[in-house]
């Protein structure tokens, strides 16, 4: 990803993002991170291009990963502060995507996530893979951007005026063949617009096989990002999704402070070292495992001995199901999120109020 940042050619990050982005994406309209004269094509590319070479990589189990998504759905507003990040710039990869509903027809659900210092506090960039088989639309640009590119305008302009509606299950042509050459021709009219300000990028999809799902410049003041990611028309039912990827990034950060975290310091295997000290030497290739820890029959701030300590005696134990809870530090003055994880409560002699549970079928 560092490479593609840093190519100056049409397949490039620099050319993806004029093509793709633009320079003022209607989104992007009022967006305090974009004053009304910037690029915003190009200002994500130089910001890419620095971050990605200096951020320290983060490798995330599917059990925290389903743990910061649980965990976030009880997350209150916060206000955000720069220690809560794990790194000051990173890039953080999840074994599997920890939110549903954030993928369009163009990439599958954001497992990765990159973020370092941006107007306004801090940007995120979100990523996910390219669906396999590859969609459509990545296959034609593909072949238009092997034709000149005087053609290729003509004939994205000619599919452009005929104004065809997407195929659909109620307006579907009698072939097959028609079908596919009106879903062609509908991809054609789409990126017209893009390609008359950009070449099309060679491998429509950046070729290091990660989509650019969009950037939300979080606020150290506030929780609110940016929910439509740079995206037009995006449904409420999109935007809910990006929100609650916000919260679960966020989640995952204030986990990695804690306790019941565990990070392993890795190399990266000895193939990929040497593949990467070819390009550069000074990218670091060692990468933070992290994982949870074994689970405690005691919350992490208590000690056994305190558990039932005090004046009332308690005739049962019992269990206490994970939450957050808003924890004081006076060093910044100011409470920060813990999450407390299920641990059980009560003396150990005592009955567990409930028993086990025994599930019994009868006839």
């Amino acid at each position: 990803m560092t490479e593609w940042a840093r190519d100056p050619g049409t397949d490039g990050a620099g050319n993806w993002f004029r093509f793709f982005v633009g320079p003022r994406p209607e989104d992007s309209a009022g967006e305090p991170a974009f004053p009304p004269l910037d690029d915003v094509g190009a200002t994500i590319t130089d910001t890419l291009r620095a971050q990605l070479p200096a951020a320290e990589l983060f490798y995330v189990s599917a059990n925290l990963t389903d743990l910061a998504s649980h965990a976030a759905t009880t997350l209150t507003d916060y206000r955000l502060h720069p220690e809560d990040l794990p790194a000051p710039v990173g890039f953080l990869v999840y074994e599997h995507p920890p939110v549903a509903g954030t993928a369009n027809a163009r990439h599958d659900a954001v497992s990765v996530v990159s973020w370092g210092p941006g107007r306004g506090g801090l940007w995120v960039q979100a990523w996910g893979t390219v669906p396999d088989p590859e969609p459509p639309a990545v296959e034609v640009g593909r072949r238009l951007a092997r034709l000149p590119r005087d053609y290729a305008l003509s004939q994205m302009r000619k599919a452009a005026a005929l104004n065809l509606p997407v195929p659909t299950p109620d307006n579907k042509p009698a072939s097959h063949d028609d079908t596919v050459d009106q879903g062609a021709r509908h991809i054609l009219a789409t990126f017209l617009r893009n390609a008359e300000r950009a070449p099309i990028p060679p491998s429509f999809a950046p070729p290091h096989g990660y989509e650019w799902c969009g950037l939300i410049p979080m606020l150290f003041t506030e929780m609110k990002g940016w929910p439509s990611s740079l995206a037009e028309g995006t449904s409420a039912v999109d935007i809910d999704a990006q929100i609650v990827l916000q919260r679960t990034i966020l989640t995952t950060w204030l986990l990695l402070g804690q306790t019941l975290v565990r990070s392993e310091r890795t190399r990266a295997p000895r193939a990929a070292r040497r593949r990467v000290e070819r390009y550069d030497p000074a990218l670091d290739t060692a990468v933070r495992l992290v994982d949870l820890r074994r689970a405690r029959t005691t919350p992490a701030d208590r000690s056994q001995g305190d558990v039932g300590a005090g004046t009332r005696e308690y005739h049962h134990s019992w269990v206490v199901r994970g939450h957050w809870r808003n924890q004081y530090y006076p060093s910044r003055q100011d409470h920060r999120p813990v999450w407390i994880a299920d641990h059980f409560a009560g003396p150990e002699d005592k009955p567990l109020i409930g028993g086990e549970r025994v599930n019994v079928l009868r006839r």
